[in-house]
């Protein structure tokens, strides 16, 4: 008679997790509703920017725990080499249906660039270089930057995560509020660029993976609340006295949204009795990483027609024609999403 082998301890956790409150789907209506919330407050706030909207909704360290907890639950079920592959076949297309078409305009008005600046629009270990003219479309290409490096980092932070979970949590953050803090002359440079996102934006990562293994459900709330109250109060202050633009009090201030919001687990049963709500996030997600790689050359450029016709370029302006155009360009160039996530290609994302 076959005798089973005895169980490893990685097997024997995750059978006493099984009572555990953690999501088995890789997806929730939550995480993508909060993922489409996020998009949708970077894109009104490069067009109104309003002030307090970082503050009412940090969307990008938001951005980044829900892909750090997209990626654990990845990591939990496949191979790191696999995961990593996925990822990468996922962000990277969208980038390159943009630099087809920004590398060859910025070079038509006079840019001259190198190889290596071309390689960095393709593989973006850093910020993609541009011209003079074309500033718009590398603007908010930090955050694919960030990203890549993460997901490249994600299996060793994950091997360290699983083997010491509170240490980990704590490392990450302690090194960004030093770099964040007055006590660093942190120069600016493409090095120290990547250091301080890892450290800032990689806490949200983990934050991440402390939601799929339950860590976070594991606080007892009346301490979890104290402790998501204490830093959001002490971000608060911080920023009181050193102003809303301070790095370190808004830093601190997301990682405290993002407890609180990584902790939460809603059902969101509601969104199935309005039909084109849940249609929206869907399509908002299936097109997340075309619509952010777009929208800045695409608000730039709404403000640039109506100059151009002598329209006033106001903002609310900007945000009708920057929407239109953003449509347009989604509708056109989305399918490339569809290609990464081995779909078949289509005007619009399934249902």
């Amino acid at each position: 008679m076959r005798v089973s082998p005895p169980l490893r301890h990685s097997e024997q956790e995750a059978l006493t997790q099984v009572a555990s409150p953690r999501p088995t789907r890789e997806r929730s209506p939550y995480i993508d509703a909060l993922r489409a919330l996020a998009i949708l407050r970077v894109y009104l706030l490069h067009t109104l920017w309003l002030t307090w909207l970082p503050l009412a909704f940090p969307a990008m360290p938001v951005m980044f725990a829900l892909a750090g907890y997209l990626t654990a639950v990845s990591l939990d079920r496949g191979a790191p080499l696999r995961v990593v592959g996925s990822r990468l076949r996922r962000l990277l297309p969208p980038l390159w249906a943009l630099a087809a078409v920004a590398v060859p305009l910025m070079v038509l008005v006079g840019w001259r660039p190198s190889l290596l600046d071309v390689t960095w629009w393709v593989v973006p270990l850093r910020n993609p270089p541009n011209s003079e003219w074309g500033g718009p479309f590398s603007l908010g290409l930090w955050y694919i930057r960030a990203y890549l490096w993460l997901v490249l980092l994600s299996p060793l932070l994950w091997w360290a995560f699983r083997r010491w979970p509170v240490g980990a949590l704590l490392t990450l953050p302690a090194f960004a509020v030093l770099l964040s803090s007055p006590l660093v002359d942190l120069p600016v440079n493409p090095v120290t660029d990547v250091v301080w996102s890892m450290a800032a934006y990689g806490t949200c990562w983990l934050i991440g993976y402390a939601r799929h293994t339950g860590l976070l459900d594991r606080v007892p709330l009346r301490w979890y609340a104290l402790g998501v109250g204490t830093l959001a109060l002490g971000a608060m202050i911080w920023l009181a006295e050193r102003g809303e633009d301070d790095r370190l009090g808004a830093l601190v201030w997301g990682w405290a949204v993002v407890l609180l919001l990584m902790r939460a687990r809603p059902r969101l049963d509601w969104l199935a009795q309005v039909p084109w709500l849940a249609r929206l996030i869907r399509m908002v997600n299936a097109r997340a990483v075309t619509i952010y790689v777009w929208h800045l050359p695409v608000l730039y450029a709404a403000g640039g027609l109506l100059t151009m016709s002598g329209l006033y370029a106001g903002k609310s302006a900007i945000l009708g024609v920057g929407t239109v155009l953003l449509v347009a360009v989604v509708l056109a160039l989305g399918w490339v999403e569809d290609l990464a996530a081995r779909r078949r290609p289509s005007l619009l994302p399934p249902s």
